[in-house]
């Protein structure tokens, strides 16, 4: 079962020393409200800073993502709009979007940092599972019918998650869990070149269209590197380089690379599909689901 081929466990951590960790969030102003003691660093990210901390009043541990205050004090009125707005959105999003494949959300903070409070979660990111080793149909299967059940329930709501990849998902025991929302908006356009190296889909390069279609694409991506160990299109796609740099555009692959000869034939041309570079020539998520239900069912 998946979460069960890794021992790591999931601390989202960057590189360093705990210490060295400790000492760059403090001195890029992670502060955290009084009622969260801070325990360790889990992430440093260019926005955010993630904690281990302890939730006094719930007397219980958590982990409590911060916006950077250096960032905040550095960024122009418009991208300090945005980026309290995102991250603002992110939490209400987790507290009041209930789902057994998100990351439970506890609380939405405003002050000293916007910030949210979510639940700590065990297991192993899918990005540790998958670099010990790719997984076979079935458990992709699996895996991507709780990926499904969790973008279908954003989309009912309106939402796209816009940076589904393994890194953002935990599994332990079988189950699987999205986390961070921190990119999550609207169908419709969005902020060009928004996403992740790699896993971005060619209309986020752009910010135009964005649509269901969009974390379709962030699935397929997902899956196929679970089964390949690969990105489909290589870590280096940014897809926006495209108008930037024509030479570029002249070696970057316009078809992913080959799905192992073991995957079901119905599995490895529905995951092609989902990796279209036209949005409407993917498939929806109903059609996906249907394929992996099969797949996971053959087990």
């Amino acid at each position: 079962m998946i979460g069960l081929r890794s021992s790591r466990r999931t601390t989202g951590g960057t590189g360093g020393t705990d210490a060295e960790r400790t000492a760059a969030a403090v001195a890029t102003g992670g502060v955290l409200p009084a009622a969260y003691e801070p325990l360790a660093v889990l992430a440093h990210g260019r926005r955010t800073i993630t904690w281990d901390a302890w939730d006094t009043a719930r007397d219980a541990r958590c982990v409590v993502k911060v916006l950077r205050a250096d960032r905040l004090r550095d960024a122009d009125a418009e991208e300090h709009r945005r980026l309290t707005e995102a991250t603002l959105t992110e939490g209400r999003l987790l507290v009041e979007l209930g789902h057994p494949h998100l990351v439970r959300g506890y609380d939405v903070l405003v002050d000293p940092l916007p910030g949210v409070v979510m639940e700590t979660l065990g297991g192993a990111s899918l990005d540790a599972v998958v670099e010990d080793h790719p997984l076979d149909a079935a458990d992709t299967a699996l895996l991507g019918l709780q990926l499904c059940s969790a973008l279908g329930w954003l989309h009912r709501h309106d939402w796209l998650h816009l940076d589904l990849k393994p890194a953002n998902v935990v599994v332990e025991a079988g189950r699987a869990k999205v986390i961070d929302l921190g990119l999550a908006g609207r169908p419709g356009d969005g902020q060009p070149g928004s996403g992740t190296r790699g896993y971005l889909a060619p209309e986020q390069a752009t910010g135009r269209g964005l649509s269901p279609s969009t974390d379709v694409w962030g699935l397929g991506v997902t899956l196929l590197e679970c089964l390949t160990g690969d990105l489909p299109f290589g870590d280096e796609a940014t897809w926006e380089s495209r108008r930037r740099r024509p030479l570029l555009d002249r070696r970057m692959p316009r078809a992913p690379q080959a799905v192992p000869d073991e995957v079901p034939p119905a599995m490895a041309a529905v995951l092609r599909g989902c990796v279209a570079l036209d949005p409407a020539a993917r498939p929806d998520l109903t059609e996906v689901r249907g394929v992996l239900r099969e797949v996971a069912s053959d087990r």
